[in-house]
């Protein structure tokens, strides 16, 4: 069975799952994350343009989002709980997986994984941006808001609007690099976290696979946090861009090339182990299981 794959397979299985992840009651996390993320990311920035009587990009907010270690907690946790059930594994699995072979199978949960990191990082935008869309401005700059506000008003250069948008970002790249970069690094950290989470389920430790996904994250988060260079060895501190910089001079401190090898080989790490779980893969076992 490892051997029959048909990509339209593959692409049924991904949607079907894919669309009943989108109506599960379990959507509620999203419109919460939402509201915090209004709360603590796109609140402070529009205080802040309100302040200086200056109109903010649009796509700062959702920047600032993917920029801010205690949001980028949050953003992880919230999906890993969203997807805590993926895959899916029982009865009506295991006859499925035998009718459309086990490489179907595999690729159509890879093309699910993508199709809910895509769409839960569209709706954290949805969310950053349209609240925003009425009184900021679209464009290739960055605000005066982002850039000139600590200058203009210093007794104010510690709030949270400030440290949100922080020099390492907005002196080292364009608005448009930080706002493609940042997305692409926090999907492949999301993704990351999901296929660590399938090869888990595959070789029939899900629970343990839920656990090292939590222990990543909030590792992660805690190394970030007081800046060691041991943060390099999780993947949160690759997919927050600003890290890699300091304020002024050009040279990284982590070349952004060095991260999305990092990410790479994570997930083809992730995806061999899958494949080589799939092959000792035994639907008897899978079903007493079930059964029991």
């Amino acid at each position: 069975m490892m051997s029959k794959f048909s990509f339209k397979n593959s692409l049924s299985c991904a949607w079907v799952e894919f669309v009943k992840w989108i109506v599960d009651a379990r959507m509620i996390i999203v419109l919460c994350l939402c509201v915090f993320i209004y709360s603590f990311a796109v609140e402070p920035i529009k205080e802040n343009a309100e302040l200086m009587g200056e109109p903010m990009n649009a796509l700062e907010p959702f920047i600032a989002t993917l920029n801010s270690g205690m949001i980028l907690l949050i953003i992880p946790l919230g999906f890993l709980t969203l997807i805590s059930d993926f895959p899916k594994i029982d009865g009506s699995t295991i006859f499925y997986i035998f009718r459309i072979g086990k490489k179907s199978w595999l690729c159509g949960q890879i093309l699910r994984l993508f199709l809910m990191t895509a769409a839960y990082l569209l709706a954290i935008f949805a969310a950053s941006f349209i609240s925003v869309i009425t009184v900021g401005f679209t464009g290739e700059k960055w605000s005066l808001v982002a850039t000139n506000f600590a200058a203009e008003f210093p007794e104010q250069s510690g709030n949270f609007g400030v440290q949100l948008l922080p020099e390492n970002l907005y002196n080292q790249m364009t608005l448009s690099t930080a706002f493609v970069e940042s997305t692409l690094f926090v999907i492949a950290y999301l993704f990351s976290l999901g296929m660590i989470l399938l090869a888990f389920s595959i070789a029939k430790r899900k629970t343990a696979g839920i656990v090292v996904c939590g222990l990543v994250i909030a590792l992660g988060a805690a190394l970030c946090s007081i800046n060691t260079r041991l943060m390099w060895v999780l993947p949160m501190a690759h997919s927050i861009i600003w890290l890699h910089f300091t304020e002024f001079l050009r040279e990284p401190i982590f070349p952004i090339f060095y991260s999305a090898i990092y990410f790479a080989a994570m997930i083809v790490a992730a995806l061999i182990f899958c494949i080589a779980s799939l092959k000792r893969f035994d639907y008897d076992i899978i079903s007493l299981e079930v059964q029991s």
